[in-house]
């Protein structure tokens, strides 16, 4: 598995953040890093897997990855991402307890992702630009930019304990949340519009606005990228693996995986060998 080093990431040992932009995110290969991340959704949509997990993001969410996190992005659309990358090395100067703040994003759990209203999200890409902004390289002024990156994450989770249920999106973003955790159970899907309180037709729409697929097709695609981590990475039996993805015999599983991926299951673990 590849590893990225702070090396290869930050202008040199002695600093604490740095940033990396992706437009678009080509990181589809499994990989952990020796530092972490602070990511920001800019545009588009896609699947982020991360530790053998398949969690939908989309424009304006936001997570926290620490350096233990194995994950890569298994896209169904064109992402954008703003990475914030932070050297666990080095401590912060003027800054503590923030990493208290950054841990309630972690990306291991959809529950914990933040969402950005996109008049936020504006606000926030300010921040960044000027956290890194070149005057601010210099040791001299430290302190400015930690205080800006302070202000950032503070911006990020105020808007968290704003957010409103009466605003459609962020219902969605947490239907969205709720069906990752849930992806191998059987959804009622009146029942969980319901629970949002959204009608069925509106959650239908916006599932197949930003992922593309039909709500089932959805849930059966995340299912699928559940397995082939699980194919890949476990000694369990394409029949145990299918039952546990919420398939209801290994038959169904082999042909819905062959149709996504190109190949049926077993080939998948022998070319995983």
């Amino acid at each position: 598995m590849n590893k990225l080093e702070i090396s290869q990431y930050f202008p040199d040992e002695h600093c604490k953040l740095s940033l990396y932009a992706s437009d678009p995110e080509d990181n589809n290969c499994e990989h952990s890093h020796s530092f972490q991340e602070l990511v920001i959704v800019d545009e588009g949509h896609g699947l982020h897997v991360i530790n053998g997990k398949p969690i939908f993001i989309q424009q304006g969410d936001v997570f926290f990855i620490c350096e233990n996190d194995v994950h890569f992005y298994d896209e169904l659309g064109t992402l954008k991402l703003i990475n914030i990358l932070i050297n666990p090395q080095l401590e912060f100067v003027f800054l503590t307890g923030i990493e208290g703040l950054l841990t309630r994003m972690t990306g291991s759990r959809a529950a914990n992702y933040g969402w950005l209203t996109p008049e936020t999200k504006a606000q926030c890409k300010r921040l960044i630009s000027e956290i890194f902004r070149k005057e601010l390289s210099s040791s001299d002024n430290q302190a400015l930019k930690e205080s800006l990156f302070f202000t950032l994450v503070t911006h990020i989770t105020y808007a968290q304990s704003q957010a409103e249920y009466s605003n459609t999106r962020y219902k969605l973003h947490k239907l969205l949340s709720h069906l990752q955790e849930n992806c191998f159970n059987e959804i009622d899907w009146q029942h969980l519009a319901n629970q949002f309180h959204l009608t069925q037709r509106t959650t239908s729409r916006h599932i197949k606005e930003v992922t593309g697929l039909t709500p089932e097709n959805y849930l059966k695609r995340l299912r699928l990228v559940s397995a082939r981590v699980k194919l890949k990475e476990t000694d369990m039996t394409i029949t145990e693996v299918a039952f546990l993805c919420g398939f209801a015999n290994s038959n169904h599983f082999t042909t819905s995986y062959k149709k996504v991926f190109g190949v049926t299951p077993s080939a998948e673990r022998k070319r995983a060998m």
